[in-house]
């Protein structure tokens, strides 16, 4: 039997537009590396949480950074060390909200806002064939 919808994994990806300038990314990318331990150690993140990759655009649109994570799925979680299904949404949601509680994770958010344009959030399902599910 499949997972059902609401056990399945879902990707966050999340765009990053920075501002013009050959400095841009690559201070991104240094308050970004500096952050990102204290986001993923922060407690109460779900166990499913992951990141998957961060990219950089250097042909089409310029100065841009995606971020993609992964939440729900398989994870384990449960007494004895066994696999459960988790719910994407909720394993995104919960680690959300664990990571603005970290106040180092703040403060490298706070200086990436001065560098941003703009910025979007998708929650894509991947595909019953994806390798990443």
């Amino acid at each position: 039997g499949g997972a059902t919808d609401s056990t399945k994994s879902i990707i966050e990806l999340r765009k990053y537009q920075l501002q013009l300038g050959y400095d841009t990314v690559p201070k991104f990318l240094s308050i970004y590396s500096q952050a990102l331990p204290y986001k993923l150690r922060a407690p109460n993140t779900h166990s499913t949480t992951e990141l998957v990759t961060v990219l950089v655009s250097d042909v089409g649109s310029l100065n841009t950074v995606y971020e993609v994570w992964k939440h729900g799925g398989s994870g384990v979680d449960d007494a004895d060390g066994g696999a459960l299904m988790h719910c994407g949404m909720e394993a995104m949601e919960q680690s959300r909200q664990s990571s603005r509680g970290i106040q180092e994770w703040r403060e490298g958010i706070a200086e990436i806002a001065k560098l941003a344009i703009s910025f979007e959030s998708s929650v894509l399902k991947p595909s019953e064939f994806s390798p990443l599910k």
